[in-house]
């Protein structure tokens, strides 16, 4: 492929490609950042639901392009009464159809439709914090470029009470951006 680079303007000209540093023309569009969203929950919250609730302020909303893919993170630290597994899921809403993603497909310890089961088995979960991760690339978003879809976290307990950003009494927090989700949208 011949290249030539322009020695006075800094431009360099390929076979489909031309231009220079953000300037650089004929580049496929894809793996391309299209927009990042993220939410920082700060404060605790709690669920003794032992089926799937929201999980409050863990909720973003985007308006993705035709045929991106949305890659979605989240970070929490979490404690519970019991030494009882909790587990969460991802919800997209597009359209009033809520799909869920990244979930298991078989009953496990905690049944089906779980993208995490957090189990912290410990004779004592006084005073104990865990933290846990996760991402999921969601490459079926069937974004239109002017449809909202919303992404959000929902979560649920086998029995007792499930915190997140503290522990079990509330002597250990951790308020100082402990739990993140975010949103990454790259062109296909």
């Amino acid at each position: 492929m011949p290249v030539t680079i322009n020695g006075t303007s800094g431009l360099i000209t390929a076979t489909n490609y031309s231009g220079s540093g953000a300037n650089l023309t004929g580049l496929p569009a894809g793996g391309k950042i299209k927009q990042v969203l993220s939410v920082n929950k700060t404060d605790t919250t709690s669920t003794t639901s032992t089926s799937y609730v929201d999980i409050s302020g863990i909720t973003l909303n985007i308006t993705p392009e035709t045929n991106s893919d949305v890659l979605i993170q989240f970070c929490y630290c979490f404690g519970h009464t019991y030494n009882e597994g909790g587990a969460i899921r991802i919800a997209r809403v597009k359209s009033g159809t809520t799909t869920y993603l990244a979930t298991a497909d078989t009953a496990g310890y905690n049944g089906v439709n779980d993208t995490m089961v957090s189990y912290a088995g410990s004779s004592d979960p006084t005073n104990q914090i865990y933290h846990q991760g996760f991402h999921h690339l969601d490459q079926s978003v069937g974004g239109d470029g002017s449809t909202q879809i919303t992404y959000k976290l929902q979560w649920r307990i086998s029995s007792g009470t499930m915190y997140l950003g503290r522990d079990d009494t509330g002597s250990v927090s951790e308020y100082a951006g402990g739990n993140e989700f975010t949103l990454t949208e790259y062109a296909a």
